[in-house]
């Protein structure tokens, strides 16, 4: 019995990684302005943000490709993993070309979970009032301190969030919204994303509280599970596993 069980879990959490994958994949299939197979790839692209990642990559779909035809299909363009076996094995492999090597956590929580308590704190708004703070949180980043690359990212955003339209969950103070999180809906499961506070707002549990909110109104769409991606190393990563997920399935990301 034991063992029946334990294989029984096995096979959810790969079916569950699957759609995890899968989700990431075709949400910036959707966006990109050209997708081309290839043998073992399919190769993203589009020519108004041609330098921001999530529109301009190679998805891996063959987990048997070595670095030689990566390095090939690739192009010089960042390459996203088929699966986390192959992705491992191929962490090595291009690390010691001098690729750079990035990974992701995904985690899962059941849908039918009861989310934390419900906190009126939070309320669901269209995306455009929560896109202040995206472009507060994106401002700040080190990474988009150069305004060429800033413009490029909230483009490629407005494209991805077209494409892909997010239920918005937010929390105001004096008018102003100063903590939000996204829900995106792929049909069967919901994905969390973007939890954000504003520095001077932080520390008082706003930004669980509109956590909470999305998980709720998962719940409610009947959701099989909710997914969010984090750094496996990172402090959401805790916050996250007390709010009852748990760790799915690294995503390698492959860059020059």
């Amino acid at each position: 019995m034991p063992a029946v069980a334990t294989t029984r879990t096995t096979t959810t959490d790969e079916a569950l990684a699957a759609r995890a994958r899968a989700f990431e994949a075709e949400r910036y299939e959707r966006a990109a302005e050209r997708v081309d197979a290839v043998d073992g790839a399919r190769v993203l692209s589009h020519a108004s943000v041609p330098h921001w990642p999530d529109l301009n990559a190679v998805h891996l779909t063959d987990p048997r490709l070595d670095a030689d035809a990566v390095e090939a299909v690739a192009g010089g363009m960042p390459v996203m993993a088929a699966d986390e076996a192959s992705g491992e094995r191929l962490a090595a492999e291009l690390a010691s070309r001098g690729w750079e090597v990035k990974r992701l956590l995904w985690l899962a929580r059941p849908g039918q979970l009861e989310p934390p308590a419900a906190v009126a704190l939070a309320e669901e708004v269209p995306y455009g009032q929560v896109r202040p703070l995206r472009d507060e949180w994106t401002s700040v980043e080190p990474w988009t301190s150069d305004q060429a690359v800033l413009h490029e990212m909230r483009e490629a955003d407005r494209l991805i969030f077209a494409a892909t339209p997010p239920r918005a969950f937010c929390v105001f103070e004096r008018g102003l919204a100063v903590a939000y999180s996204l829900l995106l809906d792929t049909g069967r499961d919901g994905v969390l994303e973007d939890v954000y506070t504003s520095p001077e707002a932080r520390g008082r549990g706003l930004g669980t509280a509109t956590i909470a909110a999305v998980l709720w109104a998962s719940r409610a769409a009947r959701h099989e599970a909710v997914f969010v991606l984090c750094d496996p190393e990172g402090p959401a990563r805790r916050l996250y596993e007390r709010l009852g997920f748990r760790p799915l399935t690294t995503m390698h990301r492959f860059r020059r």
